[in-house]
């Protein structure tokens, strides 16, 4: 399949390994691929360095992108970043908290402020952007991290607006809600404790990690037009972790 073909795409946080996977797929159905992060990094035809929580900077490097490639056709907004100071409400610094919703919450805000106009104005116009958010947005954990599952769902309501205030201007805008995808950022969140994997692993209906090439696809789909009706909206890509019931088998 190209259906990518001859459309400008920009990765935000293109330098982890789901933001690298999807930039690679956009690339191999026809796209050209602006990669964006706050770290040196290859990903793309002209990688970008800049810090998404800076509105200047986002600003410019739209600008930029579009001035450089001719327009703007689908933004993949794939900020995500936790710290091992987010803990219960009890136990996390204001500080901290601050430093959470600017890296998961205000990045995402900002990124599609400045896409937006970008995408109207591109011929044809409209587009599509999709936000990474977190199957943690959706329930209520018993464990830490809440700064971030808090972040995760004002990106996906953040999405419903935009995908209804922006659907007849063309632009579609839907989340993913990210399971555990297998990447080492993923694998080892679950090196606290011997045995903290397993433990989960049998609430976990599909008994393993979702691949990067499923996180790609589920990202390409999003944002191709095949997915020509689907917008404000966030999709699970967790194998069934938020819909299921499990008990440790005997």
């Amino acid at each position: 399949m190209m259906r990518f073909e001859g459309k400008v795409c920009v990765v935000n946080g293109a330098a982890s390994e789901i933001g690298r996977a999807v930039a690679a797929r956009f690339e191999s159905e026809g796209a050209v691929v602006v990669g964006v992060d706050i770290v040196d990094h290859d990903v793309g035809v002209n990688p970008v360095r800049a810090d998404l929580t800076d509105e200047e900077q986002v600003r410019q490097l739209y600008a930029d992108v579009v001035h450089g490639q001719g327009g703007l056709d689908i933004v993949y907004n794939n900020m995500g970043a936790m710290e091992a100071g987010d803990l219960s409400l009890l136990n996390t610094e204001i500080a901290t908290w601050h430093r959470v919703q600017e890296a998961n919450l205000t990045s995402v805000f900002l990124a599609c402020k400045h896409a937006v106009p970008h995408l109207r104005d591109s011929e044809p116009s409209g587009g599509s952007i999709v936000n990474a958010a977190s199957f943690l947005a959706d329930v209520g954990s018993a464990t830490a991290q809440m700064g971030f599952s808090a972040a995760k769902a004002g990106v996906v309501q953040l999405t419903r607006d935009l995908g209804v205030h922006l659907a007849r201007s063309c632009i579609r805008v839907n989340a993913v809600l990210f399971g555990p995808i297998d990447t080492a950022a993923q694998r080892a969140v679950f090196e606290f404790s011997p045995n903290a994997l397993e433990k989960r692993l049998v609430h976990w209906p599909t008994g393993r990690f979702g691949s990067l090439d499923e996180a790609a696809a589920t990202v390409a789909f999003l944002a191709s037009d095949e997915a020509g009706f689907i917008t404000a909206t966030a999709l699970p890509l967790d194998g069934g972790i938020t819909q299921a019931f499990t008990v440790p088998e005997s």
